[in-house]
């Protein structure tokens, strides 16, 4: 992806201090960019569905994983957090609803609200928790061992990484 071709620029204060979260980041922020680039070159119809797909999959398995994390952590705001987690999921559900089923565009729609969401999120309730984590001590070393596992795991079954990179 050449520099014409990025919607979304991760930049070093996206950062949250935990590598495995910051690689999940920047993997949606990819799925982003593939959304755009398909839109730019007119191809956001083939792509769509597929990138849909390939974002509400990736999303799903990175909530869970960070959800287990501030679980392990006994992060005292996980449940305002998962809200937000779940809003989310609603939200790309009624995006895909109103492509698939009542056939509109969302295109422009989608990249806009991702984008403000992911880095608002991002900046605004992930560096909260992670800040947490680190006051309080709790080491992230063993569950970044597990997650990276797990997320390969949960990845190599969903096949997500094949739909998106190919649409």
């Amino acid at each position: 992806m050449n520099s014409d071709e990025v919607f979304f620029k991760w930049l070093p204060e996206y950062s949250v201090k935990i590598k495995t979260i910051d690689n999940q980041h920047q993997e949606l922020v990819n799925i982003l960019n593939r959304l755009f680039v398909a839109v730019s070159k007119r191809e956001g119809n083939k792509a769509i569905a597929g990138i849909l797909d390939a974002l509400t999959s990736y999303t799903r398995t990175h909530f869970a994983l960070e959800e287990k994390l501030m679980r392990e952590a006994k992060y005292k705001d996980l449940l305002p957090h998962m809200e937000e987690h779940r809003k989310l999921m609603a939200k790309l559900e009624e995006l895909s609803n109103k492509h698939l089923l009542k056939e509109k565009p969302i295109y422009f729609e989608m990249l806009s609200f991702l984008k403000s969401w992911l880095r608002e999120h991002i900046q605004g309730v992930d560096t909260k928790y992670s800040a947490a984590l680190q006051q309080s001590g709790f080491s992230v070393t063993a569950w970044e061992r597990e997650a990276t596992a797990e997320f390969a795991l949960m990845s190599d079954t969903k096949r997500w990484w094949e739909v998106w990179k190919t649409a």
